[in-house]
């Protein structure tokens, strides 16, 4: 997966004054997905793909610490979003393919130091099961009474302003539900601040819901009817039995003949006659096209020169840091973990911990037997400067919050962090109206294309999705 500035994996030697017909900026998994389909595409194509640092994949890693399998970035691929699934089938890895296990379909909820399940059918923020849920510690019985006035509130009908997950929650839901339900919730996909996020953007079926049914409750209700009449209802989230690394393995792999670069940042973007001219420590790359794969920040600062307008509104995509700790301890020197794939942690508990995946029970092979595999997660937008602690503090305070929560009672065999700046979107109040101008502005630059978390959605399908329309049948190819 590692390659010198000019001599990737798969690299070809250019002669001097090539034009390539295809400059991918950016060798994360959307840019190396990007190179595929368009090598898919065009066969004979001139292809190269820069990455400015010395490895392919962004923040997509695999490693095996001491017989563990650890993750460094993203662990799971959404399979109700078919392109992610496509591109591992077209890789020849379908049958590397796993699901989550049997035990770890649930989840849990922090409060105070206690770990509740999530009632039985409730989806997010609203419960599809009455019985479960009235039944849950997780909220009071003030808090689910208001709850409850959902079933009578009446649906917004006048088009207003467009509402952030926590306007529209406590509008539908109540505070209670905001906090203890929705934040933790929605907060382990994004991340983010609730009271910026947008619900249009991030959570459109409760919209939807509350449209064609004045009610979120009633709406689910019907939703977990239904998955219950269709027969058992599979995980939603897969992983490669060799992690998501592999993925990135396998792109490389499959790029023989494209021109792989890494440690090569492009510093410089601009206009060259029909073309573009990137600039890089090794010289000009010029290519008729050029997909900038990058985040949307880094997306701005090379487009600027070209168009002004573009850049301000990438620019003002936002994004947050976050930093995973992976760690192993002996089964025995925590209390008996409850049947779930992990737990989240709101807001309100005052934590540092966001979340924390039990590795070891979520996917088959991640550990030694005996052993528990635990990968906490801090920072976000509502933690921002934890992200900015030093790597002792930000550990001392995991172990602590884990110490509380799962009873951790000895020092980890091994602890692995691994901080991601800047890395996650946050689709705020806004975002879709952002991304609808980006993509119609960048329609008309000729041989300009986009890909990244920062536009229609963050994980490995988005990205999937984005890189095969680029490669769709109408845009040019090499001539």
């Amino acid at each position: 997966m590692r390659g010198d500035a000019g001599t990737g994996p798969g690299t070809r030697n250019p002669e001097p004054g090539t034009r390539y017909d295809h400059l991918i900026i950016g060798g994360g998994v959307g840019g190396l997905a990007a190179a595929f389909r368009l090598r898919q595409r065009h066969p004979a194509a001139r292809i190269v793909v820069c990455e400015a640092a010395d490895r392919f994949g962004g923040v997509t890693a695999s490693s095996v610490v001491d017989g563990f399998q650890c993750e460094h970035g993203p662990d799971s691929l959404v399979r109700t979003k078919p392109a992610g699934m496509r591109l591992v089938n077209d890789l020849g890895l379908g049958g590397e393919v796993i699901g989550t296990e049997p035990d770890a379909r649930a989840g849990l909820i922090a409060r105070g130091r206690r770990l509740v399940p999530v009632p039985e059918g409730l989806y997010l923020m609203a419960p599809g099961r009455i019985l479960p849920f009235l039944r849950s510690p997780l909220v009071s019985w003030p808090g689910k009474l208001r709850m409850g006035l959902d079933l009578v509130i009446p649906p917004r009908t006048r088009p207003g302003r467009e509402e952030s997950l926590a306007a529209f929650v406590r509008r539908r839901l109540g505070r209670e539900a905001l906090e203890r339900i929705a934040q933790p919730l929605v907060g382990g996909i994004y991340t983010a601040d609730p009271e910026r996020l947008s619900v249009a953007a991030t959570m459109p079926l409760f919209l939807e819901a509350e449209r064609e049914h004045g009610s979120l409750i009633r709406a689910m209700r019907r939703r977990v009817d239904a998955a219950s009449a269709s027969g058992p209802r599979y995980s939603l989230f897969a992983t490669l039995r060799g992690g998501l690394g592999a993925l990135v393995d396998r792109l490389v792999e499959r790029l023989d003949g494209c021109e792989l670069r890494t440690g090569c940042p492009v510093a410089g973007l601009a206009r060259d006659g029909d073309g573009w001219c990137a600039a890089t420590a090794a010289g000009p790359i010029r290519a008729r096209r050029v997909v900038l794969a990058l985040p949307a920040w880094a997306a701005a600062r090379l487009v600027a020169p070209v168009d002004r307008t573009l850049a301000d509104d990438l620019a003002a995509v936002p994004y947050a840091g976050v930093a995973t700790i992976s760690l192993a301890v002996p089964l025995a020197d925590l209390d008996p973990l409850p049947a779930a794939a992990g737990f989240v942690v709101p807001a309100v508990e005052g934590r540092t911990l966001l979340a924390c995946t039990f590795v070891h029970r979520k996917y088959a092979g991640r550990a030694p037997a005996g052993w528990a595999h635990l990968r906490a997660f801090v920072g976000g937008a509502l933690h921002p400067g934890d992200t900015d602690c030093s790597d002792d503090d930000l550990k001392a305070a995991v172990r602590r919050d884990l110490g509380d929560l799962l009873g951790l009672r000895t020092e980890p065999r091994w602890l692995a962090l691994h901080r991601w700046s800047r890395a996650m979107c946050q689709p705020e109040v806004g975002h879709r109206e952002r991304t609808a101008r980006i993509r119609t502005r960048a329609a008309q630059i000729p041989g300009l294309h986009l890909v990244g978390n920062g536009y229609e959605g963050v994980g490995i399908p988005d990205l999937a999705e984005q890189a095969e329309r680029i490669a769709q049948p109408g845009e040019p190819s090499s001539k």
